[in-house]
């Protein structure tokens, strides 16, 4: 207990006093008996002052302590409440409750969990990871060519030295060197020497002898003319060798084309990191050839750049791919603008009639993995129609990220079959139709034939709900009503969506993704064979197949040797052309297999089809699929003889 500093002191005061008073009580009792007679009472008086004083102290003392009491009293009758809730005690210092510090914290409740920042909900044990990040065990990590700043994935600057340049993520060798150690050496090309024709050095001049001149020499008879070699016919090369099914199919349309024959077997790289037994077993089992004689060069490397130096230095280039490669490298801003593949080439007929559906799907929810270049894919697509075939952009329902409800919407569904492609189909005059769609595929893990397209909010559990069924767009496509369909389809087909490639990329299920029977008027064109992952193309930032797809598009599949240069494009010219480009492209600039896939049964039909009677001849009864590419004028004129002729 406190009391006041003025109380403490007067109360000590008062009791020295007093005891100083009693350590002599004798001596003044004596004095006063001395005096009694002389005053009287004076001894009595002195200890009646220290009676009095002693009292006094005492109340003093007792006062203090007294108003004290009552002050701390009020002090906390004022400030402390009553009493705190359970768990909480009374802080002197916030003069507040507060929660008592200690192993007794209250418990959470499920589904949460106590952590040192409380109570939380646990953590789900597979991540879903947008681009740059990828799936690392439970958690993210940033994928190859990024790398980790301030909890986010930021793209490796890479500076590549001369004669080095940057290919995607890493640097490579410039055209015209190769790789030699760890720099790059220039391709030397060893021209034969040219010898100067043998001839006969003039005589050195030497003074004549004197005397008589010497005889003349005899006359030289005169040599006979050799006879001219007569001129050999020569057998110019082949000027472009196709895959034996690709000039098998050219050749069964259109007959024996000058300028194109079979190529031998392509070879494979050999993945590093195969063994002997593995090598050949995988050989045997899929039909393949790996290369022996090649130079060694990076996991990428552009298709140009190759034909180049193999022509220059006269040798095979292979690229080693790594043990698990991302479809086209990490993901970049395109580097090459789509439109210089045809801005170079005449544009085509303005199809102002003819009716396009382009689609792409990237962004997907619950989970799903990116589709990197699926927006990216259909823009180009979207591009090439309007800007160099002539399709009006009210005639294309382009579509980004689309629902179930989107598919149902335009292709149709049980309820609508034939969608909104059959209302805007005239009946009188039905014109062509074109569809793209560049989107995630899937393949149900105990049915092999129920085959999806994944709609942006598919979810992998329920793909009988929320996905679109491959066999019912293809009948859906058959009830439009449309003259001609043409049906492209940038996606793989497999049992999960796993973004990585597993070299050489072979297909191992029997998928059904193609019609299960043939439908009048349609030519279906998918990127790959069966479960095959598809490759993306880094030079242009869009998939491999669709590049190729827009090349031939564009007139590329109507050039020789391959095309007849009539201006217009079948769909035979067109799979030829891109299923070529695709196959070596993949094989030369990644070292791996990917084959775009066309069966016979949609790239030709009866003639009983509504359009088969404008190409019918006598040589056969079934013609390929048509997309003219002549000038609107010329087309005119050629039907108006026609009708005055007939």
């Amino acid at each position: 207990m406190r009391f006041p500093l003025k109380c403490a002191f007067a109360a000590c005061a008062l009791l020295a006093f007093a005891l100083f008073a009693l350590s002599s009580d004798s001596q003044r009792a004596a004095a006063g008996e001395h005096y009694r007679g002389h005053g009287g009472g004076g001894g009595g008086g002195w200890s009646g002052g220290v009676g009095v004083g002693v009292g006094v102290g005492t109340i003093l003392l007792n006062e203090a302590i007294r108003r004290q009491q009552e002050k701390q009293q009020y002090k906390q009758h004022v400030t402390q409440p009553k009493g705190c809730p359970e768990g909480m005690t009374w802080s002197r210092k916030k003069r507040t409750c507060v929660n008592v510090k200690g192993p007794e914290i209250a418990k959470c409740e499920p589904p949460k969990i106590k952590t040192r920042k409380g109570c939380v909900y646990p953590q789900p044990e597979t991540a879903s990871c947008t681009w740059p990040k990828i799936k690392s065990g439970k958690g993210c990590a940033c994928a190859g060519g990024y790398e980790r700043k301030h909890r986010e994935c930021v793209k490796e600057v890479v500076s590549c030295d001369w004669p080095k340049i940057r290919v995607g993520p890493g640097c490579m060798c410039a055209p015209g060197f190769v790789p030699y150690g760890s720099g790059c050496t220039k391709v030397v090309v060893v021209e034969p020497e040219t010898r100067e024709p043998p001839h006969v050095a003039p005589p050195q001049q030497v003074e004549e002898p004197q005397g008589p001149p010497p005889p003349p020499p005899p006359p030289q008879q005169a040599e006979e003319p050799k006879p001219k070699p007569q001129p050999v016919a020569q057998i110019d090369p082949p000027i472009r060798c196709l895959p034996q099914d690709l000039y098998d199919l050219l050749t069964e349309a259109y007959g024996k084309r000058p300028g194109v024959g079979p190529c031998p077997m392509a070879c494979l790289p050999k993945p590093a990191f195969f063994l002997p037994a593995k090598l050949e077993e995988v050989a045997t089992k899929a039909g393949i050839s790996w290369c022996e004689n090649c130079v060694q060069v990076g996991p990428y490397m552009p298709l140009a750049s190759i034909n180049k130096l193999e022509a220059l230095a006269h040798l095979t280039i292979c690229v080693s791919p790594d043990s698990c490669v991302y479809p086209g490298g990490a993901p970049a801003e395109p580097r090459t603008e789509i439109r210089t593949v045809f801005k170079n080439l005449p544009a085509g007929v303005k199809n102002e009639d003819n009716l396009a559906v382009v689609i792409g799907n990237q962004t997907y929810l619950s989970g799903l993995p990116t589709n990197q270049y699926g927006a990216s894919d259909a823009d180009a697509v979207t591009a090439l129609l309007t800007e160099q075939l002539g399709y009006r952009k009210e005639n294309i329902i382009d579509l980004r990220d689309a629902s179930l409800a989107d598919f149902e919407r335009v292709f149709g569904s049980d309820e609508n079959p034939g969608g909104e492609i059959a209302g805007r189909i005239d009946k009188k005059d039905p014109g062509d139709v074109f569809i793209y769609v560049a989107s995630h595929g899937m393949v149900k893990e105990d049915d092999a034939e129920a085959v999806y397209l994944l709609p942006v909010n598919a979810k992998l559990e329920e793909l009988d709900k929320t996905a679109y069924a491959l066999q019912e767009l293809y009948d859906n496509l058959g009830k439009t009503g449309a003259r001609t369909t043409m049906l492209m389809l940038e996606a793989n087909f497999a049992k999960n969506l796993d973004e990585l490639i597993d070299p050489p990329n072979l297909p191992e299920l029997e998928v059904e993704a193609m019609p299960a029977t043939p439908v009048a008027g349609l030519a279906v064109f998918k990127a790959s064979d069966r479960d095959q992952r598809t490759i993306q193309d880094p030079e242009y930032g869009i998939g491999l197949f669709t590049r190729y797809l827009i090349e031939g598009l564009a007139g590329r599949a109507d050039e020789a040797p391959i095309g007849n240069g009539d201006k217009r494009i079948d769909t035979v010219e067109l799979y030829v052309y891109t299923s070529d480009m695709v196959r070596t492209a993949a094989r030369k600039s990644f070292g791996l297999e990917q084959k775009p896939s066309c069966p016979r049964s949609t790239i030709t039909w009866s003639a009983t089809s509504p359009r088969a009677s404008r190409y019918s001849s006598g040589r056969a009864t079934r013609k390929p699929m048509t997309l003219s590419r002549e000038p609107l004028g010329k087309l005119m004129r050629a039907a108006a003889r026609a009708k005055s002729a007939s």
